[in-house]
Formats: C-alpha cells, sequence, structure tokens
C-alpha cells in the first residue's frame, strides 16, 4: 500500500511538473520574453542596490539585456534538471534499481525536452531550437550527477549507523 501511494505521488509530481513546463513554452515569444526581461531588470536593480552602484536607467537596462539569455538558459536547465529528478523518483516507485534507472531517466526528460522543443514550433514567434534541447539535457545530467551524489552520502551515512534502507 505505501509502494503504491508513493508510485501515485510521484507520478501525480511528474504530471505536474511536466504541465509546468509545458504552459511555459505555450507563453508567446512576447510574454516570455517580458517575464525573463522583468527578472533580469530586478536582478541588476537590486545587485546596483545592494552595491550601491551609481547606475543610470539605461545602464540597468543594458546589463539586464545582458543577463536575459544566460537567465534564460540557466531556467531551462533548472526545470529539466527537476524533470529528470522527477522520473528518477517515478522510476524508483516502479521498482527500477541500479544505473539502468539513471539512463531511463535521463533518456526520458531528454524524449520530453524534445518533444516540448517541437511543441514550440506552433507557439506565436517561439521556434524548437535543437541548442535548447542539448542545453535540457545538460540540465538533466546534472540534476541527475548531483541526486546521485546525495544518494551515495546518505547511503554511506546509513551504512555508518547501521540504518536499512529499503
Amino acid at each position: 500500500m505505501k509502494k503504491t501511494l508513493w508510485s501515485i505521488g510521484t507520478g501525480t509530481a511528474l504530471a505536474v511538473w511536466m504541465a509546468v513546463i509545458f504552459l511555459f513554452s505555450a507563453q508567446p515569444s512576447a510574454e516570455s520574453s517580458e517575464i525573463s526581461g522583468s527578472l533580469s531588470y530586478r536582478l541588476v536593480d537590486e545587485a546596483a542596490e545592494v552595491f550601491h552602484l551609481k547606475l543610470s536607467e539605461w545602464e540597468i537596462l543594458k546589463k539586464a539585456e545582458f543577463l536575459e539569455a544566460p537567465i534564460r538558459k540557466a531556467a531551462h536547465m533548472t526545470e529539466y534538471a527537476i524533470l529528470g529528478m522527477l522520473f528518477f523518483a517515478f522510476l524508483s516507485s516502479l521498482g527500477q534499481k541500479g544505473p539502468r534507472r539513471f539512463w531511463l531517466s535521463f533518456v526520458l526528460a531528454v524524449c520530453y525536452a524534445a518533444t516540448d522543443e517541437i511543441h514550440q514550433l506552433f507557439v506565436p514567434g517561439r521556434s524548437g531550437q535543437f541548442l535548447d534541447v542539448c542545453i535540457d539535457a545538460a540540465g538533466v545530467a546534472a540534476g541527475l550527477l548531483l541526486l546521485g551524489i546525495l544518494l551515495k552520502i546518505v547511503r554511506k551515512r546509513c551504512a555508518k549507523r547501521d540504518i536499512p534502507l529499503q
């Protein structure tokens, strides 16, 4: 019963996260750019305030414009790192074990990234980019690597304390 609830929970979290990614990708170009541009502007403005920089409005806008693309790509990587981890949790709940679980999580998340880029071909002002699939794949790999490191640390600590892992 506990395992079934875990499967339902991880499956639901995975489906919700996939829907979140889909909804972000369904935003027209202008709306998506406005969000990332606004975030970039706020980051530069706050940094200028914290570090007591005397920047003009024009300087803030230029620096924000420069940061917009890296912020967008970092968001891509982060959302797909989370997706990879959720695939891993879901596959674990289904009894998948060992390195195969990591590889399958990676492949499934990258396949979703590819379908997401195809989806963007039908969104006004957006385009499907192979480079974005590569950036998403790097995010998945980073997320799974981080997860693997964390699991290894937890296993070592549990082994030292004779705490059984399931």
